[in-house]
């Protein structure tokens, strides 16, 4: 048996859903989302750049120091070829000299390409820095006007759980049971009225009159084969 106890219910389910929904339409609530995701970004760009910087500084670190050995081997290069005469030796010393002027060549344009990149993270770490505040504070105002919007419908969504709880009281349990299963796959209403004899008050199927007898023998409801709702006849 449907008891109007169970069928205001699910009106006030119904209810509470409506109230839900708009708050979701609410347009704070849609911008309060879009700035977080922005926020979140932004924050994920600025750990990125960090992470970067980080590791430029220690490119750096190791190509300042390949200078200095190839500085060190250059001036070791330069000081033997002061006094050799032996030319094969000078030839020698000259061709591990030009190597290590070479190699020297190629870390400084290294350290360049560094410096550069370097250059391009500092601007798009100041651009972000500069943008997160905006968008934390966007974020902020969203949300606190959500809030109040929340706030406002706070009152009769209390006074809908407390309905409830007093209607609870009175159902069935396995038609309860039912309900929740039914409502918790998110199909609502659950429970509709038998429409013209033959119909189905959710989807308007047709059900033929010998299934329907059938099927309500014994009992007031029955399950669209249809939708999956309860139909239920109105006494």
């Amino acid at each position: 048996m449907i008891q109007q106890e169970m069928l205001q219910y699910q009106s006030l389910d119904m209810e509470l859903a409506r109230i839900e929904r708009d708050l979701r339409k609410n347009d704070n609530f849609v911008k309060r989302k879009q700035y977080k995701a922005m926020t979140q970004e932004c924050e994920e760009t600025i750990a990125k750049l960090d992470a970067k910087a980080s590791d430029l500084r220690n490119q750096l670190a190791q190509a300042q120091q390949s200078v200095q050995k190839i500085t060190d081997v250059i001036e070791e290069h330069s000081k033997e070829i002061d006094g050799l005469e032996d030319e094969d030796e000078l030839n020698y010393l000259n061709k591990k000299l030009n190597e290590q002027i070479m190699e020297l060549n190629s870390v400084e344009k290294e350290i360049r390409r560094i410096l550069r990149e370097g250059e391009e993270i500092v601007k798009s770490f100041d651009d972000a820095n500069a943008k997160l505040p905006r968008l934390v504070a966007g974020y902020n105002k969203c949300n606190e006007e959500f809030n109040r919007a929340a706030a406002e419908v706070k009152p009769r969504v209390t006074e809908i759980r407390a309905q409830q709880a007093e209607l609870k009281k009175a159902i069935d349990p396995s038609i309860f049971e039912i309900y929740k299963k039914i409502a918790d796959g998110g199909l609502q209403p659950v429970f509709v009225a038998l429409r013209d004899g033959t119909r189905c008050g959710g989807c308007q199927m047709e059900i033929p009159k010998a299934v329907a007898d059938a099927r309500f023998a014994g009992k007031n409801y029955m399950r669209c084969e249809h939708c999956g709702r309860i139909i239920y006849k109105k006494d």
